[in-house]
């Protein structure tokens, strides 16, 4: 369980800035808005799908080597008992980011959606190649 919980914690680390709030800073040059909600909703549609491998298949592979389907459908698992079945979604933004240690420039859809008991909120993160680095999930 703990391999599971550091493993989490990495794949989400991709995602989380000290600090960082999503405030709709622009995403990097040569990405389109429009690529990065369809590519982050196909995401979103995946994992409320169950397509664990489908989505580790689509990491990068630095991020898959922290990762594996099983980590990625406990993830969700956790998170889908608490909000149940996916309903619709009610807001999505794309925003541009920075890793901190590494410089790197990153798009992130930024996807709000309406489940059966509580909202969701879904960080889809793609490298300026449009390749997935990360997925953060958070029950509001």
């Amino acid at each position: 369980m703990r391999k599971i919980a550091l493993m989490l914690a990495v794949l989400g680390a991709l995602l989380l800035l000290s600090g960082c709030k999503v405030s709709g800073n622009p995403l990097p040059e040569g990405m389109e808005e429009e690529t990065v909600l369809e590519q982050g909703r196909e995401v979103v549609a995946m994992l409320n799908g169950g397509e664990w491998q489908e989505v580790y298949d689509l990491l990068r592979s630095d991020a898959r080597e922290t990762s594996s389907p099983e980590t990625i459908q406990s993830y969700m698992e956790e998170r889908l008992e608490k909000a149940k079945a996916y309903v619709k979604e009610t807001e999505a933004m794309a925003t541009g980011q920075k890793l901190k240690d590494t410089g790197e420039e990153y798009g992130t859809a930024v996807i709000y959606c309406k489940h059966e008991k509580k909202s969701v909120m879904y960080r889809v993160a793609y490298s300026v190649d449009m390749e997935l680095m990360g997925i953060e999930v958070k029950v509001q």
